[in-house]
């Protein structure tokens, strides 16, 4: 019987052997690339975008045109057909929104201006949980503007138009105590925090607010 070089059995042995070697790396980098994916969604995956201003990227860019990068995590669930939450860097997340701590001095006024410049608002609080959230982050030793004012009689307004809702109010005791008081900063009385209001013309650190952007 008519046998077959040995170098015609080594040359098939090698093809296969590189077969079977290119088969069993896709397969493991398939593989690598699911968990990945998944890892993403189950542990909210953190991505910075970059924003390039000669193109810019539609909703991204009007949001956030005063911020040159924004941090995206991966919610893990669908919100409405958006996966993706973004705020810009150096701003905290929480639930919806976005915050960002000032540390400049500055009178009430000036502080809304700082935060409208960009695209935010002083700080609304509407929650226990949103004011334990932000007091979390915030220095004892200093204190902050939000966004709520007096304009004359005790009519508290927050900047953003949302309802006063005195049943939901974080006052240190004894406050509002004074008629020409008409702003409200938050600040740390020992042993907690709480509003208290003061002469708008004082200078106060201040916190920003604004809502996450979602693609």
């Amino acid at each position: 019987m008519h046998r077959a070089p040995s170098s015609v059995f080594t040359a098939l042995s090698a093809e296969t052997g590189k077969g079977v070697y290119w088969t069993l790396r896709l397969w493991s980098v398939a593989v690598v690339s699911i968990l990945l994916l998944s890892t993403c969604f189950i542990a909210s995956c953190v991505v910075t975008y970059q924003l390039t201003m000669d193109n810019p990227n539609g909703r991204l860019s009007e949001r956030h045109t005063n911020h040159s990068s924004i941090s995206c995590w991966s919610e893990g669930i669908m919100v409405s057909d958006k996966v993706w939450s973004c705020c810009p860097m150096n701003w905290t997340p929480f639930g919806s929104n976005c915050y960002f701590i000032s540390t400049d001095l500055t009178f009430w006024n000036e502080s809304e201006e700082n935060c409208s410049s960009m695209g935010a608002h002083l700080l609304v609080i509407h929650s226990p949980e949103e004011q334990n959230f932000i007091t979390r982050i915030l220095a004892t030793r200093a204190g902050y503007f939000i966004g709520l004012r007096d304009p004359g009689h005790r009519q508290w307004r927050w900047v953003d138009g949302t309802p006063y809702n005195a049943n939901v109010t974080f006052w240190h005791k004894d406050e509002p105590n004074n008629e020409e008081e008409q702003c409200v900063t938050l600040v740390y009385w020992t042993p907690v925090w709480g509003w208290n209001d003061l002469p708008c013309s004082y200078k106060q650190k201040s916190v920003c607010k604004m809502k996450k952007i979602y693609f």
